[in-house]
């Protein structure tokens, strides 16, 4: 006997309450994805303005002693800067830190990804146990994600949650509705047997 019969047609509370889990976890995970995009765009910006500031620093520092002895104050004054810049960069790691909330915004988006299949392709077809594991198993992943993210500046935090339910808000709200309706939904034998 499927669960449709054993449930009377309508859908065991138990695969609601994963399914919910599931849209949790994919709401969690695309907003994350979303700030780590964000630090990305931080420590990019970071890296080529202390990059390219060093560099013109340098180069204005070396044409100033090439033109001659006439501004030796300011042509030390460039190398020096230009010498603290790159020291900056160095100690800093802005390229780095860009590769890592890449990587980080990645494993988020899997996750996010795995949870929409597992919620939408696999959870129908899931016993309890299936369910429970594919659960176990995002969660780890999740974890995971969490555990190698680079930490996020609270006005990206902001920008990314502000974005969170522009052009899906309408899918969501449709989806949580339909699982919610599927709770209450009547399958027709009962209602014959109720009348």
């Amino acid at each position: 006997m499927g669960d449709k019969e054993l449930f009377g047609g309508i859908e065991p509370t138990w695969r609601v309450a994963v399914a919910a889990e599931f849209c949790r976890i994919e709401e969690i995970c695309s907003r994350a994805a979303r700030a780590q995009w964000e630090t990305v765009t931080i420590w990019r910006f970071i890296n080529l303005g202390l990059g390219s500031t060093a560099v013109i620093a340098a180069g204005v520092a070396g044409s100033v002693v090439l033109a001659g002895d006439r501004f030796p104050v300011m042509a030390g004054t460039l190398a020096l800067v230009a010498a603290m810049l790159t020291t900056i960069i160095s100690m800093v790691g802005p390229a780095r830190k860009e590769n890592q909330a890449v990587e980080a915004a990645k494993a988020y988006q899997s996750a996010e990804t795995a949870a929409r299949q597992a919620r939408q392709v696999d959870l129908p077809g899931h016993t309890f146990a299936q369910a429970r594991q594919s659960l176990c198993d995002l969660t780890e992943r999740w974890h995971a994600a969490n555990r190698t993210a680079t930490p996020v500046p609270r006005w990206a935090q902001r920008r990314a949650g502000r974005g969170a339910y522009g052009h899906r808000a309408e899918e969501i709200m449709t989806d949580r509705m339909s699982e919610v309706v599927r709770v209450f939904r009547v399958s027709r034998r009962t209602a014959d047997q109720v009348s």
